[in-house]
């Protein structure tokens, strides 16, 4: 076998090794959220949320049932969240087509405690009521 050859085929082995690596670092540092972590942590995101839009305070019901998170203004139906893959605190919706992105986030003491929403470029944070 040519130099160059055996060059080329070590030089993929350690690209491939690198990649592989990756791959391995990227699932420990974000393993799959398994279906009772999941119940678990959309049963801590339950709550009322107030979100100031445009000057107004408009509250958002958030909660789970059936292993499921669902959310809405309050009065308004209630709309299914779809977990994003990447985060169990991220989640999306689209009534009537237009979409939302929800983040929510813990505070120091690693309890939920806000919620990040994005639609159409827009920003609004959101406060979880204390019971």
């Amino acid at each position: 076998m040519p130099a160059s050859t055996a060059a080329r085929i070590i030089a993929l082995g350690a690209v491939l090794a690198l990649i592989a690596g990756a791959a391995a670092a990227a699932a420990q540092t974000a393993p799959p959220t398994k279906p009772d972590e999941a119940k678990k942590i959309m049963q801590e995101i339950a709550g009322d949320y107030d979100f100031e839009i445009q000057g107004q305070i408009i509250t958002v019901n958030f909660f789970e049932k059936d292993g499921v998170l669902y959310g809405a203004p309050v009065g308004q139906p209630p709309e299914v969240m779809t977990p994003a893959p990447d985060s169990p605190l991220k989640f999306s919706t689209s009534p009537n087509g237009q979409l939302y992105e929800l983040e929510f986030k813990r505070n120091d003491k690693k309890v939920i405690d806000r919620c990040l929403l994005r639609v159409m470029g827009e920003e609004a944070l959101g406060a979880k009521r204390i019971k």
